[in-house]
């Protein structure tokens, strides 16, 4: 049986570079998208600045002795979960202990790592992609979670083709909406007015690929986009789904069952790199204190499709109460408003989440007062939109090209 592992990705770390790369051959064949890196501390480094699917760690590598256990212990001391298989044709029955103790999914012994690393590789990554989105529904940001979760438990074929695409849709919404807060204002190409007043699933995707371009986008934004679509080549795929949900909503043609496979494999990859890469979370301030060096600030944190979760961090950044922020262990916390904003009913902990859904146009031209208008992001009854005096025109329009 031929097995594909087409649009993955793995990063190998070995310190024998020709022994990493004729081991990984199969891998190759099958598709994978393999990087090398001969140590820890590349590893680190290229882990940070990408997602992956699944990491192959050789045990005895720089740095120290036993670099893999190196690598491991940093992965998780920072709160990476990315899989891990561990390759080694050294190593005691302790260091296999400590290696499952700081999180490694599997083990493969060098000697016989030919004729199983494939088979290994494979069942990890099926078994993350059969969980994931069943765990999108309970740990990816309540906008995303309860997109997915109606998505996974869509049983009607042609229902859940559409579900499917909404749940693209919002991915690309989600992102792009990041992106707007986490960048400084400047032109996007292709992006007019008239496209941000009445935006559409492609309208979100371009506002994602060209805020991507920019050379000021904010880390936290470009580290999820890549999770989407971690190399240019991966932008069509999307751009053909665009294409499909298009025909859809025009009545021209239904997805092909190619399509809806590609559609599956797409969502349930970003779940599976955002649950394991994306580092952050959406959190909305309740009360804050400051101590003359830190602001220590009570938040809900906004993860899956259940209540709220009272949490706290601290930052020196001060944060504006019923707001959503993105919290990251790695950056400042990010206000999302105007384009998200948040209802909290007094003295609860009741949150809903409204998303920016274009703007209220008037017979006349636009002016900078224009207001916003939000969607809700899940399937309550809808709520008061809150006011921001940011929401209007006059916020959006540096972003718009000529």
């Amino acid at each position: 049986m031929t097995v594909s592992l087409a649009h993955t990705r793995i990063l190998v770390a070995d310190d024998q570079s020709d022994v990493a790369r004729t081991l990984c051959r199969p891998l190759q064949k099958a598709g994978a998208r393999l990087h090398f890196v001969t140590d820890g501390h590349t590893a680190l480094e290229e882990i940070a600045a990408r997602p992956y699917d699944l990491i192959l760690i050789d045990m005895k590598m720089p740095p120290d002795e036993w670099g893999g256990l190196w690598l491991l212990r940093e992965l998780h001391n920072r709160d990476w979960s990315i899989p891990t298989l561990v390759l080694s044709g050294e190593g005691s029955k302790q260091q296999v202990i400590e290696a499952v103790r700081l999180g490694m999914t599997d083990w493969i012994v060098k000697d016989a790592a030919g004729e199983e690393l494939l088979e290994r590789c494979t069942k990890v990554l099926t078994d993350a992609l059969d969980q994931s989105l069943d765990v999108a529904g309970a740990r990816l940001p309540a906008p995303l979670a309860h997109r997915f979760a109606r998505y996974d438990r869509s049983a009607d074929p042609d229902k859940k083709v559409f579900e499917g695409l909404l749940t693209l849709e919002s991915v690309f919404r989600f992102v792009a909406l990041l992106g707007l807060s986490n960048t400084p204002p400047a032109p996007l190409r292709g992006i007019t007015a008239q496209r941000f007043a009445v935006p559409s699933m492609g309208t979100w995707f371009d506002v994602c690929a060209a805020l991507a371009s920019l050379p000021d986008a904010g880390n936290t934004f470009t580290r999820l986009f890549s999770c989407l679509v971690p190399e240019r080549a991966d932008r069509q795929p999307a751009l053909d789904l665009v294409a499909a949900r298009n025909g859809l909503a025009h009545g021209r043609s239904t997805p092909t069952t190619e399509e809806t496979k590609r559609l599956d494999g797409l969502l349930r990859r970003f779940a599976h790199r955002a649950l394991t890469s994306w580092r952050a979370e959406l959190a909305v301030p309740t009360s804050m204190t400051y101590d003359g060096v830190m602001y220590s600030v009570d938040v809900l944190s906004l993860r899956g499709t259940g209540k709220p979760t009272p949490s706290k961090i601290t930052t020196q950044t001060p944060v504006v109460t019923d707001q959503p922020f993105v919290v990251s262990r790695d950056a400042d916390p990010i206000p999302l408003a105007p384009w998200m904003l948040v209802h909290r009913s007094a003295g609860s902990s009741f949150v809903r989440c409204l998303q920016f859904d274009g703007l209220k146009r008037g017979k006349g031209d636009l002016d900078a007062d224009t207001p916003f208008m939000y969607a809700k992001t899940d399937d309550g009854d809808g709520v008061p939109t809150p006011a921001h005096a940011a929401a209007t025109w006059r916020t959006l329009s540096p972003w718009t090209a000529p």
